[in-house]
């Protein structure tokens, strides 16, 4: 995130005075693409900056935060499931920029159109953090921490999880040296329906069906794998009472 961040806001214009890292060689390198510079002694970060972006683990906020307590300017963090308020007691200005994206470092990004969810300790802290975000996105949208929690939780269920299906899939294809590649056509149009018919229209395959004969097959052949059973038995199961409550659209022959 932190490298995709700073890129973006260097290509914004934004000055970016300096890159602070634990691990200096990842700090040098992105320095050096940017044209700022490295450190990695919290005495070493400049005191006269408007804005610091903690780009750490969740986990390593409150400690991270703490090296710095009392220093000036705007301190923002950028994680969806962690409370603004966990700054409140080492900086007098601070706030949460969050973009709704998933990253990769070495997989190019672009932010126009993702998501920046921002708060601010305060009105105009809240307004500047929201012009920063605007500079590198078109999306911005001020939620709370609460919301932005939950929003957090939408997002592990859409990407995190959805992903993780897939490396199932992939590992289920070896399993009769079949391509993986095979499903990508599929997955391509299984996302553009989602985009233009909405999810729950979208969704297709047995459990949709009510097809017990090919669920039973399918539980069959997972008895090798007990955890992939689980998982297709729970989500089945769950689809199946969605289909009960929400009208769909499973298609003809659909699978």
């Amino acid at each position: 995130m932190a490298t995709h961040i700073s890129r973006h806001l260097s290509s914004a214009g934004h000055s970016i005075i300096c890159i602070w890292s634990r691990g200096r060689e990842r700090a040098e390198r992105l320095a050096a693409e940017i044209g700022s510079r490295a450190v990695s002694a919290p005495g070493a970060v400049p005191g006269d900056a408007d804005f610091y972006l903690l780009a750490v683990p969740d986990g390593a906020i409150p400690s991270v935060a703490e090296e710095f307590r009392g220093a000036r300017g705007i301190w923002i963090h950028a994680a969806g499931a962690l409370s603004m308020d966990v700054l409140a007691g080492c900086f007098r200005e601070y706030g949460v920029l969050y973009p709704l994206q998933t990253f990769s470092a070495d997989r190019p990004l672009e932010l126009a159109d993702t998501p920046l969810l921002v708060e601010g300790s305060g009105r105009q802290v809240t307004d500047r953090i929201a012009e920063v975000a605007r500079s590198i996105s078109g999306s911005v949208i001020e939620m709370d921490s609460p919301r932005r929690l939950v929003v957090h939780l939408a997002a592990v269920f859409a990407n995190n999880f959805s992903n993780h299906m897939f490396t199932v899939a992939e590992q289920i294809m070896k399993t009769q040296g079949a391509d993986p590649a095979l499903l990508m056509p599929l997955l391509r149009e299984t996302f553009g329906k989602i985009g233009e018919m909405g999810p729950a229209r979208a969704q297709t395959g047995p459990a949709v069906r009510n097809d017990r004969g090919t669920i039973l097959r399918h539980l069959e052949w997972l008895k090798r794998y007990p955890e992939w059973e689980k998982l297709y038995t729970f989500i089945s199961r769950d689809i199946e009472r969605s289909r009960q409550s929400t009208p769909l659209n499973p298609g003809p022959g659909d699978d």
